[in-house]
């Protein structure tokens, strides 16, 4: 009876890999668990309490119930295994799965963040132009700043241009198509969206503000024939007007510290130790000089207040209309004329060999040398002398040069003439400011190489040009305009030795410079800079998931991830234990 009631049952792992099968000698009131133990005396393995017993279909048996009560009959097959390796055992795909879960999880991180860090919640860039009307060309200029401006103001850099010949002053009202073009032509640099919002300032210059003097009607119908045409760019016309020699002065100021980067410096006031730089500007019309002073220095010195980049400065600046190279040029020759029925002038400051011709129209009836006491000082030639041409033959004289530019600065001799502009000297400048000068200063004193010199070395260069004859200056430089410099010379000599009170211990103040960080030194920069303190920002572009859907996208993503390595983690070490405990 004993004998009857032992039975064998065949216990064999889940994977074929893990070794061969184990006959197991028992009775049909063992418990399942006593099959496990068998199992693993057999093996000679510890006995494991995570080990389980599985049917044909791989179901898992109660650990505590009888081999009878479950219906295993004698030299049945069972399986015997770990239940997370059951799965295993019979297939690879829960594994693959979970790897696809943790790929797409860890992309999904990736993507998300990227899609909301690269796309929108930036600042746009805004645009701006500016249209330079002097007195010989309109420069037509594009700037560009970020619209999340520096503590105020933008941070503005150039785009492109485009030049128009010709001064607006001298065109006519209803032929200005080569400005309004330039206009059109630079919008192309602008998003068709972001035209209307675009801003354009039209300030016109010294040239307009001569024809202001003589004929404000004409100066008035160019101004509203510009309104009329700018106004079907597509921009935004934000002014149409003649700036002051006095905020001409003060935006190069801007433009020139804006370039050296001294903007944001605080100014210090007791001792005074200037941070920025000053500012010497000389056109074809005017002249300008801005430098800044400490507030309430002089009471009596009227100055702008400029708030840029969170700093206040305080500029005193100084125009002088009619003494730019061109017209003071044109004033010159005018007073080398003692009699107008002579029409060969002896010219100092040209240089022997060579001859200047002009007409009495342009030479008489300028702006500049328009003075009311024109017809007692030529009588009765006085209606001959438009018509005709006066020839200047130049001497190379350098004393007799220097003494007949030396009258352009003379009050006397300017109120005799009854000239509507006489040259306003300054007598205190500040004498440890530093100074950048440029356009016609810069120009010529390249033309001479002392651009970085003393004053000694600057007039020794000057008297060894100026008594060059044509021969010899064109041996010098092919350039039309070569012949000019004796004149520039002594006239920028004249004007900041007598006019602006520099010595030769303030001279070494004065850096020419054309470009600064190889951006051209000019005021337009300056105007742009100024104008966006009242151009309000744009908001930032939208992004194209918000913070919330990114916040739960990740969220989930990382749960997938963790959940995804758990996971892997436990079908790891279970195999590994199921490896070491079933394969023997």
């Amino acid at each position: 009876m004993k004998k009857a009631s032992q039975m064998q049952v065949i216990l064999q792992p889940l994977s074929s890999s893990e070794g061969s099968s184990v006959l197991v000698e028992t009775n049909p009131q063992a418990t399942v668990a006593s099959l496990i133990s068998s199992f693993c005396t057999q093996r000679g393995i510890a006995f494991n309490s995570s080990l389980e017993i599985f049917d044909e279909k791989k179901r898992p048996l109660p650990q505590f119930s009888t081999i009878s009560s479950l219906g295993i009959t004698n030299g049945q097959n069972l399986l015997i295994g770990f239940r997370d390796s059951s799965i295993s055992f019979g297939t690879q795909w829960p594994l693959l799965i979970a790897l696809g879960a943790l790929i797409i999880g860890v992309i999904g991180i990736l993507s998300i963040s990227m899609v909301y860090g690269l796309t929108g919640g930036k600042y746009p860039d805004d645009f701006g132009v500016v249209m330079d009307a002097g007195s010989s060309k309109t420069n037509t200029i594009v700037y560009k700043w970020q619209s999340n401006k520096h503590k105020g103001t933008g941070c503005v850099s150039q785009e492109d241009n485009c030049y128009a010949p010709g001064g607006i002053a001298e065109m006519d009202p209803m032929k200005l198509d080569p400005v309004i073009n330039c206009a059109k032509k630079v919008t192309n640099h602008i998003n068709l969206a972001a035209r209307p919002k675009t801003p354009l300032f039209f300030a016109a210059t010294a040239g307009m503000r001569l024809l202001r003097l003589t004929n404000e009607t004409r100066a008035n119908e160019i101004l509203a024939q510009l309104n009329n045409q700018l106004n079907q760019t597509g921009l935004s016309v934000q002014a149409i007007e003649i700036i002051s020699g006095e905020d001409e002065g003060i935006y190069g100021w801007i433009t020139a510290n804006y370039l050296q980067q001294t903007l944001e410096i605080p100014q210090k006031i007791n001792p005074w130790v200037p941070t920025t730089y000053g500012a010497l500007d000389m056109g074809g019309a005017s002249m300008q000089i801005a430098y800044a002073l400490p507030e309430k220095d002089d009471p009596s010195v009227e100055t702008s207040g400029l708030k840029l980049y969170g700093q206040t400065h305080n500029i005193f600046s100084h125009s002088n209309l009619c003494f730019g190279r061109d017209e003071a040029e044109r004033r010159y020759r005018y007073l080398l004329i003692t009699d107008p029925t002579v029409t060969e002038i002896q010219d100092p400051c040209l240089p022997q060999g060579y001859t200047y011709t002009i007409t009495g129209a342009n030479l008489f009836k300028r702006p500049c040398t328009n003075s009311t006491k024109f017809p007692q000082v030529f009588k009765a030639e006085n209606k001959y002398m438009m018509e005709r041409n006066y020839t200047f033959i130049g001497q190379s004289s350098p004393e007799l040069c220097q003494s007949s530019v030396a009258k352009l600065l003379n009050d006397d001799i300017c109120k005799q003439y009854r000239f509507k502009e006489c040259f306003k000297k300054l007598d205190n400048i500040p004498d440890d400011q530093e100074y950048l000068a440029f356009a016609t200063y810069y120009f010529t004193t390249d033309f001479l190489n002392v651009t970085h010199s003393s004053l000694e070395d600057y007039e020794q260069a000057m008297e060894n040009f100026c008594i060059k004859n044509i021969t010899e200056v064109q041996k010098i430089s092919k350039s039309k305009f070569a012949v000019q410099y004796c004149f520039n010379s002594k006239y920028i000599h004249e004007v900041l030795i007598n006019g602006f009170r520099f010595q030769n211990s303030t001279w070494k103040n004065i850096q020419f410079v054309q470009n600064i960080a190889e951006k051209d030194v000019g005021w337009t920069l300056g105007y742009m800079i100024n104008a966006t303190n009242l151009i309000p920002e744009k908001a930032k572009s939208p992004r194209l998931i918000s913070a919330v859907a990114l916040t739960v996208s990740l969220i989930l993503f990382i749960m997938v991830v963790i959940a995804t390595l758990v996971f892997l983690f436990h079908y790891h070490r279970k195999g590994s234990y199921d490896n070491k405990t079933l394969y023997i």
